[in-house]
């Protein structure tokens, strides 16, 4: 609770001392410009996922119903998929934290002029 007061009293702090510098104002626009694509980017990684994890319970399904060789090929196509899928969610969140990073030092080169 204290922690919280701390932070209200600092941002009634800051709203009292008037507003911001067109400097925190650009540095605040980029941090928020990249946070949204940086979100936008994990959100077509989960509906990707989600689609290819679909793909691969289908294949499973359908390895339940045929047998021998068919349902191992099945199987292991099946955990292909689950296993590229994994790489994409990798992939989106490195790519988000690089988007998230250069936000970051875009606006603290923008604080620096």
């Amino acid at each position: 609770m204290p922690r919280f007061v701390l932070m209200a009293a600092a941002a009634f702090a800051l709203t009292a001392c008037g507003s911001q510098s067109p400097e925190q104002q650009r540095a605040d626009q980029l941090r928020d410009q990249a946070d949204a694509e940086a979100d936008a980017i994990e959100a077509a990684a989960e509906n990707q996922t989600a689609q290819m994890k679909v793909e691969a319970e289908g294949l499973v399904n359908q390895a339940g119903q045929a047998g021998g060789y068919d349902a191992e090929r099945l199987k292991v196509r099946a955990e292909a998929i689950r296993e590229e899928a994994k790489l994409v969610e990798k992939q989106a969140e490195a790519r988000a934290k690089a988007v998230r990073d250069r936000g970051d030092a875009q606006a603290s080169a923008a604080l620096a002029k």
